[in-house]
């Protein structure tokens, strides 16, 4: 069978960043999976994204699919056959199957049931272009992205897409896959980079190194390299230093096909205001990196990643320096505004601000913040003499909200109050938690290096949780609008950090904040079912971000909750305990009862000792009590006691039937195991391991 090149590429309009990576992984996999399927071998697929292209090529891929046999089951013997003759069921599976009931013979399927009717049917292989042509659009359907849409430039546009489709390369060697998506057909014909490159029939055998021709560097990773090293060159020539940001890189990267560093410098003028406006406007707004001198000052020189390589280098650098300019110039003028009322006196303005239709207002939320880290100061971390700085940052914590600064710079929320809160006068304490309360703002974000901040944190992020799942703003597979699995997951990592620990269960959490919006009583009651919903969302989450999961699991099915940094600790344990041999047979055991008490259903917890017969059961009787009466509080000392039970457990199990016909003895016996498992809950559910 001959081998050919694969070659599929989608031309879309410039795809947010972001998207494109996830899309085009997608895609690769979808045609992985659409091969394999089809029990075809081709060499590594490899992948280009872009923000106006997504690629698939190979090598070698088959052009025709193997002839292959195909084994059909029907019904058994004594359903198929009547007195040797075919019963109805058999000729009418025959036919369904497209045979006649003498294309089978009786065989043994293996599963011990007697003899089934069997046949062995050959299917002719197909086309790999035909195959490949039929689940085209279906996969382009099903490829992930926040929002599709359509677009009204042709007959027969049903179809909706991240992007307008403008079009489809679809090759296997010299032959078109031939198929149609959003009134595109596909062919032969690519495009280049928008300004640099030209329109043409893309090389089958090398389209990355066609495209490179044509000013596209197609390979993400490739084209991720390149804008490294020439920000690298730009910044040693400038003489500063980069201000690292893994963010920006991986957005320009997405926003990017031909990438060319442009350095510009704004006025110095501007360096008179706080460092990190000047980052975040470039970040934001610009998607420029800001730059430090060698002894770590904000530098004025910046890097602009632009999409072309300009014959007048200057003239960009220029253009890009005026909007900078004009940019900061907005944020001097309410720099120098903005202190003029202090952050007090902003508070009560929060009651004009929304926090979000249908849950009440910012200054509704304040007082729930400050009520919360009031009545939870000593479990939160906070010690004593910090009670009235924190109780003051929560009261504070959102009046930048309705500064012109922060207005003109949402992203600047947080860092502007520490900064206002100096300037007010407030103390160090009250200014550094304003500044960090938001962090952090990401799974690698650094947390605050202090209590209140950390405090404020915890009850800002379950408050936002309990609001939005109270009005049904729960995040879909491919939409959360409203940033609540970040808000999730920064939760838990302030709940789990054992270096600050929080000595508050989620539990807890959640009801000290469903406690501040019902005592409001105006706006919304939270209910227990919301908290509940609420609880899994996030311990979805916690066990999405696990490196074992299934010990993690096992730790939160702990009859007891513990703190979510005891957690961690447990699962840890738990995670090198399944590992070894002792473990393994422990955890085996503790599935064996499981399975056993929840078939048996409802199963009272009386014990009576005289109802035991069988040493083994009278042993594990005695074993459990004593075990029992000094069970340690210490998890690392609770797993080792458990441990120590696998041989009378054992025992019990190889010389003890526990469904003893005798209902006393049976139920005797199921009361045993579910006083068992309770010891073990004090510590994980073991069977989940």
């Amino acid at each position: 069978m001959s081998n050919k090149p694969l070659l599929i590429e989608i031309g879309v309009e410039e795809i947010p960043a972001g998207v494109a990576p996830r899309m085009g992984n997608a895609l690769k996999l979808a045609i992985e999976t659409l091969l394999s399927d089809a029990n075809l071998q081709v060499s590594e697929l490899k992948l280009g994204v872009t923000p106006r292209r997504l690629l698939i090529h190979t090598a070698e891929c088959p052009v025709m699919q193997d002839d292959r046999e195909k084994t059909i089951w029907g019904p058994p013997e004594k359903v198929a056959f009547n007195d040797g003759e075919p019963s109805k069921a058999a000729e009418g599976f025959a036919k369904k199957s497209g045979l006649n009931v003498a294309d089978f013979e009786l065989a043994d399927k293996g599963d011990g049931k007697g003899l089934y009717m069997k046949a062995v049917q050959t299917v002719k292989g197909r086309k790999v272009a035909d195959i490949i042509a039929e689940a085209m659009p279906s996969i382009l359907r099903k490829l992930p992205s926040p929002k599709q849409m359509k677009w009204n430039d042709g007959d027969k546009r049903d179809d909706a897409f991240i992007r307008p489709i403008r079009w489809i390369v679809a090759r296997l060697g010299d032959e078109v896959i031939p198929f149609s998506f959003a009134g595109v057909e596909s062919g032969k014909i690519s495009r280049g980079h928008r300004v640099h490159g030209c329109t043409g029939e893309m090389d089958v055998n090398d389209p990355f190194a066609w495209l490179l021709q044509q000013s596209v560097i197609a390979a993400r990773d490739v084209r991720k390299f390149e804008i490294g090293t020439q920000l690298a060159d730009a910044m040693n020539a400038a003489q500063v230093e980069l201000i690292k940001d893994c963010d920006l890189l991986e957005e320009v990267t997405d926003l990017t096909e031909w990438p060319h560093v442009i350095t510009g410098r704004y006025d110095e003028d501007f360096l008179r205001l706080p460092e990190e406006v000047a980052r975040i406007e470039l970040k934001h707004h610009q998607r420029c990196f800001a730059a430090q001198t060698a002894d770590g000052k904000t530098s004025n020189v910046f890097f602009a990643v632009a999409n072309i390589k300009s014959k007048n280098p200057a003239a960009v650098a220029h253009g890009n320096e005026r909007v900078v300019n004009a940019r900061l110039a907005d944020a001097m003028f309410y720099f120098e505004r903005d202190p003029q009322e202090s952050l007090e006196a902003r508070v009560e303005k929060l009651s004009e601000v929304v926090f979000q239709d249908g849950l009440g207002m910012v200054g509704d939320q304040v007082h729930r913040l400050r009520g919360f880290v009031l009545d939870k100061t000593r479990v939160l971390g906070i010690k004593d003499d910090d009670a009235n700085d924190a109780q003051r940052a929560a009261y504070l914590c959102k009046s930048d909200l309705t500064t012109g600064l922060v207005g003109e710079f949402p992203e600047l929320q947080g860092y502007m109050g520490g900064i206002y809160a100096k300037i007010d006068g407030e103390n160090d304490a009250v200014a550094k938690a304003i500044a960090a309360h938001y962090a952090p703002t990401g799974a690698d974000d650094n947390l605050p290096d202090n209590a209140i901040s950390r405090a404020i944190g915890i009850a800002e992020r379950a408050d936002k949780l309990l609001g939005y799942f109270h009005l049904g703003r729960i995040p879909t597979a491919s939409a959360d609008p409203f940033g609540l699995r970040r808000a999730a997951i920064g939760l838990i990592r302030l709940l789990e950090n054992a270096s600050s620990p929080v000595k508050l269960t989620l539990t807890q959490v959640l009801d000290e904040a469903a406690k501040q919006w019902n005592q409001q009583r105006v706006t919304i009651a939270i209910t227990d079912e919301t908290k509940q919903k609420v609880r899994d969302f996030i311990h979805d989450r916690l066990l999405g971000m696990a490196h074992f999961p299934n010990a993690l699991h096992a730790a939160l099915g702990a009859s007891v909750e513990r703190p979510m940094y005891q957690t961690a600790v447990v699962a840890d344990l738990l995670f090198h305990f399944s590992d070894s041999e002792i473990g393994q047979a422990v955890a085996a055991a503790n599935k064996r009862i499981a399975n056993i008490l929840k078939k048996a259903g409802n199963i009272s917890g009386n014990i009576d000792a005289a109802l035991f017969s069988e040493s083994a059961e009278i042993s594990l009787f005695s074993v459990l009590e004593e075990t029992e009466k000094d069970f340690p509080d210490n998890p690392e000392a609770q797993l080792n006691v458990l441990a120590s039970l696998r041989e009378p457990v054992d025992t019990f199990f190889d010389d003890v039937m526990v469904m003893a016909e005798d209902e006393k003895v049976k139920n005797n016996r199921l009361a045993l195991l579910a006083r068992l498992r309770a010891l073990f809950l004090r510590l994980a559910d073991v069977s989940r391991l």
